[in-house]
């Protein structure tokens, strides 16, 4: 039986305010911080095409970037939001399992790709995230701590997420004109289930000039390595 198309979406359309500077492309080990994600990607094995959604006043400058490194990668423009980016994406690929996943998070391992696809095709919906560990706690506009909250059941959710089309294409629907802060969030909207699939402590998200300094540091110390992070993902059971 021939096993449903997959495409990945690197969503790269964000304004990167918090960081100054644009942070697909910004320097990282020598390579684009997108550039992580893509290598990452090919590396798991699972994907037939893979897009990335810019924004529209950079399309050109990325699409330029990615064609020197990457020649099978094609870019798009993406929306106003995280979600119409999204959508968009969807309305690029014709596949049957579409995975999302932010550009900002560059140190996702082929591995957590590969499952987050296997369970989407499974399942509907997956998406990668963490139990919180920490202690959680509830305060006020002024900082005082008010209540501990339960964290039995809590994630820390990432990207990637990976989504069977009508799924997506029924989370739309429902949707409207309503913005998510991920697309498991517009799934759940609708009323459709999606797994969790246990992700990467070490899968950061770059927002801000401190978060970029780390990943650096990281990549500096030999603690993260793009060779690491594309070994090929191992057999799913």
């Amino acid at each position: 039986m021939r096993e449903a198309r997959a495409a990945l979406a690197i969503l790269a359309a964000g304004t990167s305010r918090r960081l100054g500077e644009d942070k697909t492309t910004a320097d990282l080990g020598g390579h684009p911080v997108l550039s992580w994600s893509i290598a990452a990607a090919e590396a798991a094995d699972v994907f037939d095409e893979i897009v990335v959604a810019a924004a529209p006043e950079r399309l050109d400058a990325l699409a330029s970037l990615v064609g020197a490194r990457h020649h099978r990668v094609r870019v798009v423009a993406g929306g106003d939001t995280r979600t119409a980016s999204s959508w968009r994406a969807l309305e690029a690929t014709g596949a049957e399992v579409l995975a999302i996943h932010d550009a900002a998070r560059p140190f996702a391992p082929a591995g957590l790709f590969a499952r987050c696809v296997e369970t989407a095709r499974r399942e509907g919906a997956a998406a990668a995230g963490v139990p919180l560990a920490d202690t959680v706690r509830r305060a006020d506009e002024a900082g005082v701590s008010l209540e501990e909250l339960e964290r039995e059941g809590l994630w820390q959710v990432q990207t990637p997420q990976a989504f069977r089309r009508e799924v997506l294409e029924e989370a739309r629907r429902r949707a409207g004109e309503r913005s998510f802060g991920d697309d498991a969030a517009a799934v759940v909207n609708a009323g459709l289930r999606v797994r969790m699939v246990v992700g990467e402590r070490g899968n950061l998200k770059i927002t801000t000039s401190e978060d970029l300094a780390y990943a650096r540091e990281l990549v500096r110390k030999g603690v993260v390595s793009m060779a690491a992070l594309t070994r090929p993902a191992r057999a799913l059971p």
